[in-house]
């Protein structure tokens, strides 16, 4: 009961609330504007260069603006000021995508860095806010909490979205923006992280840390082989199952995210970043295997929401803060979404020729290199500190010996 009451209280601390909605808000906001976005182009029937340069506008807008917001964000008087400022941009790119109806080639280009803009500018900020008002001993399961939402909010909207024209779907991820702005302004914490205990390092100095690299190579490998991998699956699977995997994917992510979160703290990270290399690889095996047996299907997507929501739960919130530590963790985090944003673009490259793979050779390659993925992560020490672990183990040792007594007791006396 203690540890519910702990993890509420922190949960619904002025403090870390604020924390909570900006980051569900920008994670339920985005991916549902992608999609959207995505759709869009799609009815426009665009030709595949214009389509790629589309969304190569975007990425480049993401990666380019998340780079100048971490460096502007000091300019600011605080970083909730700046991130409301982001937030409102992020109302502004929801709303022009409405005027996207009448197609013009300049216009669209416009809106794409517009819409990679306003996610790109402040989400390491946004990220790093999560890592700084969340303590190591329940960051795992604040963390789950947090992807847990997300994922629900995503499902919602997703659902709603799919009932809505163009106009009314800009307008409801609009409100959803300004919402999440409305309840940050709210709840936002009065007292300002302390920016003189921030250490400032560079990128190069970041990506000379070899315990931080023992990380971003797997997380890379998984980015990759994911977005290389999705049009694949999806041309294999058929677009009816797809929709299905990808609606059922959230659900079973957000409660492997919950229950990754409470075991992160409870473990240590990296056996559970492991545990989601192994689920993934073993899901690819069985596909590559059985790919004509349907119930194998379902095991594959219960494996891969698995990874998805160990992942999303580690290397979105976890992993980059705590090898961060009192030093910026604005650049930790952005160049931890840097794979993830850079694979995320070549699976629009790498679409158009999915068709062509082999499908059993695809399977059994992906599944290869994820367990080639874990090598790195058996040198790499864990972020948790090995006294909040072995804190945690006498805990529940004495608990558990405390029950024990107790059930011994009553029975002597019965």
């Amino acid at each position: 009961m203690g540890k519910k009451t702990a993890i509420t209280s922190a949960l619904f601390q002025r403090e870390f609330l604020s924390v909570f909605i900006v980051v569900v808000n920008v994670l339920s906001w985005y991916f549902p504007l992608y999609i959207l976005f995505e759709s869009v182009l799609g009815e426009f029937q665009m030709g595949s260069t214009l389509l790629l340069v589309a969304f190569g506008v975007q990425f480049a807008a993401a990666i380019c603006s998340a780079i100048i917001g971490t460096a502007l964000v000091k300019r600011f008087p605080s970083r909730d000021a700046f991130l409301s400022v982001w937030m409102f941009v992020g109302i502004i790119a929801s709303v022009l995508l409405v005027t996207l109806e009448t197609f013009n080639v300049t216009y669209i280009l416009l809106v794409s860095f517009l819409v990679g803009f306003s996610l790109g500018l402040g989400f390491p900020s946004c990220l790093a806010y999560f890592g700084d008002y969340s303590n190591v001993e329940n960051r795992g399961r604040l963390a789950g909490i947090t992807i847990f939402a997300s994922n629900l909010c995503v499902l919602v909207i997703g659902i709603v979205l799919s009932f809505s024209t163009l106009v009314v779907g800009a307008l409801i991820l609009a409100v959803w923006r300004g919402l999440g702005l409305s309840l940050f302004l709210l709840t936002k914490s009065k007292q300002e992280h302390h920016k003189e205990n921030v250490i400032e390092v560079s990128y190069k100095s970041v990506l000379r840390e070899r315990t931080f690299l023992l990380y971003l190579v797997p997380w890379i490998m998984f980015c990759l082989i994911n977005f290389l991998e999705r049009p694949v699956v999806e041309s294999f699977f058929g677009e009816e199952f797809s929709l299905f995997m990808t609606i059922a994917e959230l659900g079973i992510g957000g409660f492997v995210a919950l229950l990754g979160g409470w075991f992160a703290d409870s473990v240590g990270r990296k056996r559970i970043i492991i545990v989601g290399f192994v689920a993934l690889g073993i899901g690819f095996a069985i596909l590559g295997l059985f790919q004509d047996i349907t119930e194998f299907w379902y095991l594959y997507l219960v494996m891969d929401g698995v990874a998805w929501g160990i992942f999303l739960l580690m290397f979105y919130l976890v992993v980059w803060s705590e090898l961060a530590g009192n030093r910026n963790k604005g650049k930790y985090y952005l160049i931890g979404l840097v794979p993830f944003l850079t694979a995320s673009y070549i699976q629009v490259l790498f679409t158009p020729y999915a068709k062509l793979v082999e499908v059993s050779a695809a399977f059994s390659l992906a599944s290869f290199f994820l367990f080639i993925a874990v090598l790195p992560l058996l040198y790499a020490p864990e972020t948790m500190p090995q006294k909040q672990i072995e804190l945690k183990r006498l805990k529940k040792f004495a608990d558990d010996a405390k029950k024990a007594r107790e059930k011994y007791e009553s029975k002597g006396k019965g």
